[in-house]
């Protein structure tokens, strides 16, 4: 079984489908991207109107999240163990809001999303961005996110080794790196030395 290289000192995650997922039964629309893709990765900044419709929706599309299970008690240990922690999302202007909401944000050095970086996963040059903004290596990173395409396949392709976090457990054999809660972290990132 693969483990996490000893180098690791930075976990970065992933938002919706791995911190916290839609309330049922708004999980029908959890396939959808708030960006605006122009191909090849690139975003699209939001227009006028977008922007302005984003002042009335984003405040109660927000609260349409609810955390996974043990996401505090996961968070606080990776702390006390050593790692130094981050977000990295395919989203918009709206995630800080969301960790807020989930009474997360003072786990995380940096928040980073697609919309503010001009380019979303699984294009590599989202992950080359996030690892100048932490200060780190690719070894130095795991990534961990619920999709296998967007997540797995685009920190591979930035040589960061990927955790798929498959909540919903549809691909137990996609990844050398897998777990199906975020409890299952804790086994797989032993305190740093």
């Amino acid at each position: 079984m693969k483990t996490v290289p000893a180098t690791v000192r930075h976990v970065v995650f992933d938002y919706g489908g791995t911190l916290a997922d839609l309330i049922f039964p708004l999980t029908i629309f959890r396939r959808f991207s708030p960006t605006t893709t122009v191909g090849s990765g690139e975003i699209k900044p939001p227009h006028f109107l977008q922007r302005q419709a984003r002042k009335i929706a984003y405040p109660v599309a927000a609260r349409m999240f609810r955390p996974f299970d043990g996401l505090h008690e996961v968070l606080g240990e990776l702390q006390a163990r050593g790692y130094r922690l981050h977000v990295l999302s395919n989203n918009s202007s709206i995630l800080p809001l969301q960790l807020e909401l989930i009474d997360t944000t003072e786990y995380f050095d940096t928040i980073s999303w697609s919309e503010e970086m001009g380019v979303e996963k699984p294009d590599v040059r989202i992950f080359q961005l996030t690892l100048e903004r932490i200060g780190a290596a690719p070894e130095e990173v795991v990534y961990v996110g619920d999709s296998y395409e967007a997540d797995v396949a685009g920190a591979i392709g930035a040589g960061i080794t990927p955790i798929h976090a498959d909540h919903r457990r549809r691909r137990p054999d996609g990844a050398d790196l897998r777990v199906e809660s975020l409890f299952g972290l804790l086994d797989l990132l032993p305190p740093l030395q």
